[in-house]
C-alpha cells in the first residue's frame, strides 16, 4: 500500500491544524427528483486535499461525485476549517455528507465521553447520518482492553442516537483475526452490540484481502452492514495485494452488489488507497465504470 491508514490516523490532526439506501449512493442512487447519488470516501484525494482542499472539492464534484465521506476531524475542525466552514464548503459545490469517519480516543474508552460529545456535534452540524470508527488500535484488539473498547462503542452509540445519528464501525483485515473465545474479531463485534444502535461498513477490498467472502458475512448478519467501501484488488509489480481504481481489479462486484439488499446497504463510497495515475483521474475512472453498471439506490 502507498500509505498506511494507521499512521494517517496518528497524524490526521496535524494535517488539519495546517490547513464524508436500501440501495447505493455510491453506484447511482436516484434521489427524489431523479438526481443520482454517487458517493466517495475524500481519504481517496487525500494528497490532493492537503495541498488544496477547495480545488479538490471542487473536482470530485466537478467528477460527478454527490456524496462524500468525511475524514480529518482534529476535535475542533476539517483542515483547520469549522464543520459549519467545512459544510459550506460542501454545499457550494453541492456534495453532502451521508458519513464521516472519527476516530475513536483513549479518553472514551476510558469513560470520558467529553471528547465523543466534540464528535457527534461536529458530525451533527456536517449533516452525517452515520458517525463512523474507522479504526481499531492494536491495544484494543484483545483480550480485557477488547472488552474495554466493545463496552465503549456501546455507550457511545447511545450517545450518537441521542444526537440524531447512527454508529457504525469500518474494518479493516484484521478483523478476521480470532480474539479471546475463539470468535473472529468483527463477529464478536456484530454479537456484542445492538443491531438497532449498531451498524458496519464493509471495506470490500479488505474483506476479500483476508480471504472472506463479503456474501457469506450478509448472509450470517443480515441487515447489519448499511455501508459499504468500494475499493477494487489488483497485485502491484512487487506481487504485493493493492487497491485499485473500481473496475480496474479482480473483485466481482456484480455477484456482491447483487446482495446489497440481503446486506441492508444505504451508502456506499468509492475509497482506493495505492495509486498509478494522478488521484483525479483515479476517481473519474470509478464513477465511470459505476455508472456504466448503473447500480443505483431510491433514496
Amino acid at each position: 500500500m502507498s500509505y498506511n491508514r494507521k499512521e494517517f490516523l496518528k497524524t490526521s490532526a496535524a494535517l488539519a491544524a495546517g490547513l464524508c439506501m436500501s440501495d447505493l449512493p455510491l453506484t447511482g442512487f436516484a434521489a427524489p427528483g431523479g438526481t443520482k447519488k454517487y458517493g466517495i470516501q475524500l481519504y481517496t484525494v487525500r494528497n490532493d486535499v492537503n495541498k488544496n482542499l477547495a480545488s479538490t472539492i471542487e473536482y470530485v464534484a466537478k467528477a460527478g461525485y454527490n456524496q462524500l465521506e468525511l475524514y480529518g476531524f482534529d476535535g475542533k475542525t476539517f483542515f483547520g476549517k469549522s464543520p459549519k466552514e467545512f459544510k459550506a464548503m460542501l454545499a457550494a459545490s453541492h456534495l453532502t455528507a451521508p458519513s464521516g469517519h472519527y476516530g475513536m480516543p483513549d479518553s472514551v474508552v476510558d469513560g470520558n465521553m467529553e471528547e465523543w460529545k466534540a464528535i457527534v456535534e461536529a458530525a451533527a452540524v456536517m449533516g452525517n447520518k452515520y458517525v463512523t470508527i474507522p479504526y481499531t488500535n492494536d491495544k484494543y484488539r484483545n483480550g480485557d482492553e477488547f472488552k474495554k473498547y466493545v463496552e465503549a462503542i456501546n455507550k457511545v452509540a447511545v450517545l450518537t442516537k441521542k444526537a440524531g445519528m447512527k454508529l457504525a464501525y469500518h474494518n479493516h483485515n484484521f478483523e478476521f483475526n480470532k480474539v479471546d473465545g475463539g470468535k473472529q474479531f468483527l463477529e464478536a463485534m456484530l454479537t456484542q452490540t445492538d443491531a438497532s444502535l449498531v451498524d458496519f461498513e464493509m471495506d470490500l477490498y479488505w474483506v476479500i484481502y483476508a480471504g472472506e467472502n463479503p456474501v457469506d458475512w450478509f448472509k450470517k448478519y443480515p441487515g447489519r452492514f448499511a455501508m459499504w467501501h468500494v475499493k477494487d484488488l489488483t497485485t502491484n509489480a512487487k506481487g504485493e495485494k493493492e487497491s485499485t481504481q473500481v473496475g480496474d481489479g479482480t473483485i466481482d462486484f456484480t455477484s456482491i452488489f447483487a446482495q446489497k439488499k440481503l446486506a441492508g446497504l444505504k451508502y456506499a463510497f468509492v475509497e482506493q488507497e495505492a495509486y498509478t495515475m494522478p488521484e483525479e483521474q483515479c476517481i473519474k475512472k470509478s464513477i465511470a465504470y459505476l455508472k456504466k453498471k448503473n447500480w443505483g439506490n431510491n433514496l
